[in-house]
């Protein structure tokens, strides 16, 4: 396809119906869903490694009930202290 001077702002027929803000905002979108997948795996990883670590220190110490119901708690509050914080 040759271009003449008069032609140079029209698009050829491949480019009709492509918006190039649409097409970045898209990719925009796709980035922020993998960058808050991986934020979300990140946080799980570090919720599981607490936990573990929790269980582990319940059974090395050999807590009743109570005392399992108590830290649990603690932590709960802990961690609703951490993403207030987070905010």
């Amino acid at each position: 396809m040759q271009m003449k001077r008069n032609d140079r702002n029209q698009l050829p027929a491949l480019w009709c119906g492509w918006d190039a803000a649409k097409a970045a905002g898209d990719q925009t979108v796709i980035l922020i869903k993998g960058a808050r997948a991986e934020a979300m795996a990140d946080a799980a990883v570090k919720y599981s490694g607490r936990l573990d670590r929790l269980a582990s220190h319940i059974a090395n110490e050999g807590f009743s009930a109570a005392e399992i119901v108590e830290l649990l708690r603690e932590e709960s509050e802990q961690f609703a202290r951490q993403a207030e914080a987070g905010k």
